[in-house]
This record gives structure tokens, C-alpha cells and sequence, in this order.
């Protein structure tokens, strides 16, 4: 192995002594890149390859033609180029290929060689790469997509483009999203060709999609956008469950480009005139959505002029609606009235001053209808009750909430919303707390957060005579999240009652599990406030010996609160206890720490 090794570093030997003589690197120089060159050709040569070695040995290369770079641009240097940095690029491809072909399933490493040749503008070897390279990843679609869209866009090659695609399809024929950018393609084809023959002043086509009987047949397929369509239609095959969302997809790409309409018109056509996919809800969505298409660009045109586009778009979302409606008259199940409410829904959620009310009635009857007609599922009505109380209408959500609690009585956000609702109301007292114990007594203890924020904040808001018997029975919880919002919330509590009472709260809490480090920086917060010293190194030292073992930043603060009381003397003791006490991954980062914050003091004798 080791005449392999030899007989690498002797071809080397006329590049670097070109270096030298032309003066871009001195003899020590030009010595030590030979001794390191040298290392990497043996361990290239050991018996088990490791991928690191080929990684290291092309990064230090790819560092010495950027040297070089920058040294022909300093020095004026202009010899050589031929003999020095193509001799290295070569040697470079030369170990990115003997890696691929080791460690081929790497996809990073091929990319990253793919990538190097990109740099260098070497379209044909980038061509090369993305071929072997899918030899052996044929069942990953977005290399394909890759590969393809490199040969459109940089290679210019669009028949190479176009049998990627095809190999792709017969490889992956169920990835969506390979049809998809396939169909795309083609469509940006015809742009390409458009575009060429304006430029040529040729006008045999019309904008419509309907070109002139004089161009070539293939020509005329690819203008009329017949590839496209055929792309369409084989994929419909192969997605016969899915076809309504693939179709829509595709229409959505076609709508993007200008000449594009009697196809968006014929794709249309192919999916209302299916009998088995017009008795799909998901048909009657792409179909409804139909009047909606021109949305974006009327909303550019009308921000362009300065205009208001919601006018202009109601007489749009009126013909959806009315589209919709039909649909439900023909189609009437339950799915299809879950099809308009999420259409609904997504329209509400656009947001706009004008016609938001308009929406949320249409939502609410469609509510109103599904509920008389199905049976509703609960996420679909804490949907509702939550547009119910958006648009005031709290009595509606009240009736809602009551009338199918017991039927979703370990629902937490149910629960939550009927708190609030006799929060905001301003209920009794009574008959919130009523509420709020009714309510986790039904659903799962890690599922009731929500519902303790909430009650804690009333409670201490409203200064209830219950805010401290709700905070210790929060407090008391083994479910952490919820008990240390309850402490930290009792600690705040607490330290407006008297400084006595604070102490209290601390000292039954920091020996009652689930610990909580943001408990005791609270309290470490308040007492620090209060400038009361001991009870801060206290509260420290009660943090150390249930955290101590995995916050480093608690070790930190601890010395810089010694340090800004004057007692420098105790850190040198906390920096030992921290490397005794620490986990052993986290020592390296704890010492670079401290070392930044030695650097850092103000006070030259700290830390030490």
C-alpha cells in the first residue's frame, strides 16, 4: 500500500515546485503542505477507510486553493495556473469520487461534491455526479427533483430534464410531489419558448394556448401545453383517491404563468365531469374554490392602484359560497359540510375589517347546520364556541358549553373556555370555584395547566380569599408544570403579605418535590430585591443540591453574586465543588464559562 501513497506524493512534486518558484509559497512552506499532504495519502492507504480522512484531505486542499487565490490576487501573480490550481482541482474531484464510491450512501457527501463542481463551473462533471449518484439513490424524489431541475435551470438541457423526470416517475410513480415539479417544468418550458420567440419578434401564437398551424407538431404540443396535460392526466391514474388535492395542486402551478387558462379550463372540466370523483367532498372543495383563483392577483393590482380589494373579493367569496351551497344540496354528508366550515374558517381567518362579520355569520349558520344534522365532534365545537366569544356572542357559547358538557366532560378546552366565560361574566365566587374544581376532577391531572393559569390569575387579581388555598394546592401537585407556576405565583403572593410570610411559603416548598430551579431563582429574585444577603446564599445552596449536578448557569450566578458582595474568597471553593458536582459532559463548557467571565470582571483579582 505504502508505493500507492509514494507514487501520489512524487505526482505532486512538479505542482509545489512551481509554487515555490513563481513565489506563491516559500520552501518552509511548501514543505510543510507536502508533509501534510503526505499524512493524508498514508492514512488514505490504511487498511479500514474512514470517511473523515477523504473529508479532511479535500477541506486542506480546497484551503490551499484558496490560499493560492488570494495570494495570486495580493502579489499580482499570474504563472502557472494550468500546472498548480487545475492539477489541485483534479486531485480534489479525484478524492470526492474514490469517497462516493466508498461511502455511496452518504447523499451529503455526494451533494458536497456536486456543490465543489458547481463552483467550479464545471456543468458536465456536476451532470456525471447527479447520474451515479442516482444509481444508487433512485427511491429519494427530491434528488431527482435536483438533478432535473439543475439540467433546466444551469445545463439548459431541457430534454435531459425531461427524462429525469420519466426515470424518476418509473422509480418513485406514488411521490406527488415529483408529478408535481414535473408538470411545472413543463410549463416553464413553454415560458422559455414563449419568451425566446418574442425576443425574435416571431408571434405564431396567440397568448390563449392556441398556436399557429405553421409550427412544428412537437413545437405545437409543447405551446398548446399538450405535455403538460398528459402529465396531468397520467398522474390522475395513478392517484385515483387522491385526485381532487393533486389537481388542485397542479392548477395552483398552472396559475402562476399567463397562458395558461384553457388548461386551468380543461383540468376544471376533467374533474366535474367525472362521475366518481364528483361525489367526493374534496371535488366540490377544488371546484367551489374555482371563483377564488384570481384572489392574489386582484389583491396586487388593488395594492399597486392604492385601492381596497375587499369589495372585489366578497363578490368572489359570494360566488364560492353559493358554489358550496350547491355542493351540499347535491352532496349532503357530513363530510362535505366539514369541507365548507374549514373553507369558512380559512376565509374568518384572513382577517378583514369589511368583511369579517359577513363571514362569521356564514360560519356560524354552517355551524348551525352541521349540528342539526350530524353529530359534532368536540374539536369542532370549541372551534365554534371560540368564534362564538371572538364575536360577542357569549351567550350562544354559554348555551354550547352547557349543553354538551357531560357529553365532553374530559375535554380540557371546554373546561377552560367555560372558566373564562364565568371569569369575564363576573360570576360569584362560588360559582367559579365550582367550576374549576368540577373540572379537574374530570380531565387529566397533565392535561390541566391551562385551567390553573387561569384560576391563579383571577384569584389573585380579584384578591379572592381562596388565592392562597388555591396556590397551595397547586403547590402540592406532582405535576411539575403546574406546581411551579403555583409556587413562583405563591412566592409573588406571599412577598406583598410581609417578609415573614415569604419565608414561610419558601421554607414548607424547597424540600417538597417536584423541585423547580425557576422556584428557587424566584425567591433568589425577591430576596436580592430586598438586599437580604444570607437568605440569597441560602437559597443558592438549597438550588445547588437538586441542580448543581446539570445548570451550569447557576454555579455562574452564584460566583458573581459572591463576587458583587465582596466575598471573592468563596469562589475558588464554588469552582471545586462545581467540577465535583457537575455531570461530566458539562465540565469543558463550565470551565470556558468561567474563564469569559474572569476575563470579563471589572475586578482583576476576582475569580482567582
Amino acid at each position: 500500500m505504502a508505493e500507492f501513497a509514494q507514487r501520489g506524493i512524487e505526482e505532486m512534486l512538479v505542482e509545489v515546485e512551481k509554487m515555490r518558484k513563481i513565489g506563491l509559497f516559500s520552501t518552509e512552506e511548501t514543505r510543510a503542505i507536502m508533509k501534510k499532504r503526505k499524512r493524508f495519502e498514508y492514512k488514505m492507504q490504511r487498511r479500514t477507510k474512514e470517511k473523515e480522512v477523504y473529508l479532511q484531505y479535500i477541506q486542506y486542499e480546497i484551503g490551499v486553493l484558496q490560499l493560492i487565490k488570494h495570494r495570486r490576487e495580493k502579489r499580482g501573480i499570474e504563472l502557472g495556473k494550468d500546472e498548480i490550481e487545475k492539477e489541485i482541482t483534479l486531485r480534489i474531484y479525484k478524492l470526492f469520487r474514490i469517497a462516493c464510491f466508498r461511502f455511496n450512501s452518504d447523499v451529503k457527501l455526494w451533494l458536497t461534491y456536486a456543490d465543489f463542481a458547481k463552483k467550479n463551473f464545471d456543468k458536465e462533471r456536476v451532470s456525471k455526479i447527479y447520474t451515479t449518484m442516482l444509481q444508487t439513490h433512485n427511491k429519494k424524489p427530491n434528488l431527482w427533483i435536483l438533478a432535473a431541475k439543475f439540467e433546466f435551470e444551469t445545463n439548459e438541457s431541457i430534454d435531459t430534464a425531461r427524462n429525469l423526470f420519466q426515470r424518476a416517475i418509473r422509480f418513485i410513480p406514488n411521490n406527488k410531489k415529483l408529478w408535481i415539479e414535473y408538470f411545472k417544468m413543463e410549463l416553464l418550458c413553454v415560458e422559455v419558448i414563449m419568451k425566446r420567440k418574442e425576443l425574435l419578434g416571431i408571434k405564431e401564437f396567440e397568448s390563449n394556448d392556441e398556436p399557429h398551424e405553421s409550427i412544428s407538431k412537437v413545437e405545437d404540443a409543447i405551446l398548446s401545453c399538450k405535455i403538460a396535460e398528459i402529465i396531468f392526466e397520467n398522474s390522475i391514474k395513478e392517484f385515483k383517491n387522491e385526485a381532487p388535492e393533486l389537481i388542485n395542486s397542479f392548477i395552483l402551478v398552472a396559475n402562476d404563468f399567463n397562458f395558461t387558462k384553457n388548461l386551468i379550463d380543461r383540468m376544471y372540466k376533467r374533474l366535474s365531469e367525472d362521475e366518481e370523483l364528483g361525489k367526493l367532498a374534496t371535488s366540490r372543495d377544488v371546484l367551489a374554490r374555482r371563483h377564488l383563483l384570481e384572489e392574489t392577483e386582484i389583491l396586487k393590482k388593488c395594492e399597486k392602484n392604492g385601492q381596497i380589494a375587499d369589495f372585489t373579493i366578497a363578490e368572489l367569496e359570494e360566488k364560492a359560497n353559493s358554489a358550496f351551497l350547491e355542493s351540499i344540496a347535491f352532496l349532503d354528508t357530513k363530510e362535505m359540510h366539514l369541507t365548507y366550515i374549514n373553507f369558512l374558517i380559512e376565509r374568518l381567518n384572513l382577517n378583514s375589517q369589511y368583511l369579517n362579520d359577513e363571514r362569521f355569520e356564514r360560519l356560524n349558520d354552517a355551524f348551525y347546520k352541521l349540528e342539526s344534522k350530524f353529530k359534532i365532534s368536540v374539536d369542532y365545537l370549541v372551534k365554534w364556541i371560540r368564534y362564538l366569544i371572538t364575536f360577542k356572542k357569549i351567550d350562544e357559547a354559554f348555551e354550547k358549553i352547557e349543553k354538551y358538557l357531560d357529553e365532553f366532560k374530559s375535554n380540557k378546552d371546554l373546561w377552560t373556555l367555560y372558566l373564562e366565560l364565568n371569569i369575564n361574566k363576573n360570576a360569584q365566587e362560588d360559582k367559579i370555584l365550582q367550576v374549576f374544581y368540577k373540572s379537574i376532577d374530570n380531565i387529566k391531572q397533565n392535561e390541566a395547566l391551562e385551567l390553573w393559569e387561569t384560576i391563579f390569575e383571577w384569584s389573585l387579581d380579584s384578591q379572592s380569599q381562596n388565592a392562597e388555598k388555591l396556590l397551595q394546592l397547586g403547590s402540592s401537585l406532582m405535576v411539575k408544570e403546574i406546581s411551579t407556576i403555583a409556587r413562583t405565583k405563591y412566592l409573588e403572593w406571599a412577598e406583598k403579605i410581609n417578609d415573614s410570610k415569604l419565608k414561610e411559603v419558601y421554607s414548607n416548598l424547597r424540600q417538597i418535590p417536584p423541585y423547580s430551579y425557576e422556584f428557587f431563582l424566584k425567591y433568589i429574585e425577591i430576596e436580592k430585591s430586598r438586599l437580604h444577603e444570607k437568605d440569597v446564599e441560602f437559597a443558592y445552596e438549597d438550588a445547588l443540591k437538586h441542580f448543581g449536578n446539570e445548570i451550569i448557569d447557576l454555579w455562574i450566578e452564584y460566583m458573581c453574586f459572591k463576587q458583587e458582595i465582596k466575598k471573592t474568597q468563596d469562589i475558588a471553593g464554588l469552582y471545586w465543588r462545581a467540577m465535583k458536582q457537575l455531570d461530566s459532559d458539562l465540565i469543558e463548557a463550565f470551565s470556558h464559562k468561567f474563564c469569559l467571565i474572569k476575563l470579563n470582571s471589572t475586578d482583576g483579582h476576582a475569580f482567582e
